[in-house]
């Protein structure tokens, strides 16, 4: 009995050190990457100015600066997220709300918009784009000057008096977009309103994402578990590499789960939402609302894609101009283009693909024409 019992204590301690042996291991290997990368980003960081539209052909029709490509690529080689990616709250004069996420500063004013100013008055000169829409509008993750609002105010203006004003707010749903047109149409009087429909719009409004984190959970102390991924970064690795894995198999909820789970009520409100953002336009005498589906994931014929066109046959049906998306998932199939690992929002390259789809539609536009420089 003796030995036997010391068999097994000497085969548990045996595995319990080789466990440990290899957390360290990879402890060390993950910091040791990322100093490499913290050295790397210093010595290639290249900023690329969104005016400057590029000459050079990358993806298919679109054209995206090889520097843009490269720094939205180099955020997937990073195996653990820098302290400098945190959330940190600062204070900006005039904003609401600041704070820094994955490195770039957002600024939020009292209604949500991306902006710590007032809206300019309207200039009868100035051709105004009014673009609603959620998160994705908004930009989160990224720096305010790599959103394709913002790329379209620098293309276009070089060859007509016009302005795109961002009222995208994060967490918002088709509900909370129709009330952002009710509120801000008289009040700002575009000349256009443009819709960047994000697939979870079809959710009701004030629903956050899936919060399922306690499923499944991996067989330790939550204590420790807390511990080890606040304090090392084998612990919060290990930990999101679980959790990823869980949504692949579908143990845990992802993105189109949460959507898909209550389709059906959620189609039909979301449909409602579309015609009485379109009559609202018209009503005021504008032209129908022009609208894009926007999705960082394209997977041809996948559950996006499905949702996707659901939503531009609503859209359709509605009444709006809608800027088709097959293309875009045909041609990006599997290529996702979201920020970092911790944070799912598109990155520089999706939104300026966007931004194309949209300039090549405005440019068509005969109203544009006497705004013309």
């Amino acid at each position: 009995m003796n030995e036997r019992f010391r068999n097994l204590t000497g085969n548990a301690a045996l595995v319990f050190g080789s466990t440990l042996f290899v957390f360290f291991a990879l402890e060390a290997y993950l910091w040791a990457d990322s100093a490499l990368n913290a050295l790397s980003s210093h010595a290639d960081a290249v900023a690329a100015p969104p005016s400057a539209l590029p000459a050079a052909v990358e993806n298919g029709p679109y054209r995206i600066p090889p520097a843009v490509v490269a720094r939205a690529e180099a955020r997937h080689q990073v195996m653990t997220m820098p302290k400098e990616w945190a959330l940190r709250e600062v204070h900006i004069p005039g904003a609401a709300k600041a704070y820094y996420w994955q490195g770039a500063l957002h600024v939020e004013d009292e209604n949500g918009f991306r902006r710590s100013a007032p809206f300019p008055q309207k200039d009868p000169n100035t051709f105004r784009v009014m673009v609603v829409g959620d998160s994705l509008t908004f930009g989160l993750g990224l720096e305010e000057n790599d959103t394709f609002v913002a790329l379209l105010n620098s293309w276009m203006a070089k060859d007509y008096r016009i302005e795109f004003l961002n009222l995208g707010v994060v967490r918002y749903q088709s509900e909370d977009v129709l009330r952002t047109i009710r509120t801000f149409l008289p009040r700002l009087r575009p000349d256009l309103v443009l819709y960047a429909v994000c697939l979870n719009d079809f959710a009701p409004s004030g629903k956050g994402e899936y919060h399922d984190d306690d499923l499944y959970q991996f067989p330790l102390p939550g204590r420790i578990k807390r511990f080890l991924i606040a304090h090392t970064r084998a612990g919060a690795f290990l930990n999101d590499k679980y959790d990823a894995a869980l949504r692949k198999v579908h143990l845990r909820r992802d993105f189109y789960d949460d959507i898909l789970i209550g389709f059906g009520g959620y189609e039909a409100r979301f449909r409602r939402d579309v015609a009485e953002m379109n009559r609202i336009v018209t009503a005021a005498g504008l032209p129908p609302m022009t609208a894009i589906v926007v999705d960082q994931n394209p997977e041809f014929q996948g559950r996006g894609y499905t949702i996707a066109r659901v939503a531009e046959d609503a859209l359709t049906k509605a009444g709006a101009d809608v800027i088709a998306t097959e293309d875009f998932y045909r041609r990006y199939n599997n290529r996702s283009m979201y920020v970092s690992s911790w944070e799912g929002h598109p990155n520089e390259v999706a939104n300026y693909i966007w931004a194309e789809m949209i300039l090549q539609r405005l440019n068509q536009r005969p109203d544009l024409v006497r705004f013309r420089r």
